[in-house]
């Protein structure tokens, strides 16, 4: 997946658990992906949502979702 599409399922409802790399939104057939903390998608969202972007990027307890 690349960033944008990570930006839209974020915007949507999905969240990232940052300990077991798995990326959840309901409309995956498992209801969530693999995708690596290290992935250069994620760290592109990390970028453009985090701390030194808009600070949308909400972390609690090691899940990531948008506000």
């Amino acid at each position: 997946m690349n960033k944008e599409t990570l930006i839209k399922l974020l915007e949507d409802g999905a969240t990232f658990d940052w300990i077991n790399q798995q990326f959840f939104h309901p409309s995956f057939r498992k209801g969530w992906k693999k995708v690596s903390k290290f992935d250069i998608s994620w760290q592109a969202v990390e970028r453009a949502h985090g701390i030194f972007g808009t600070n949308r990027l909400q972390q609690e307890n090691n899940i990531y979702r948008l506000a």
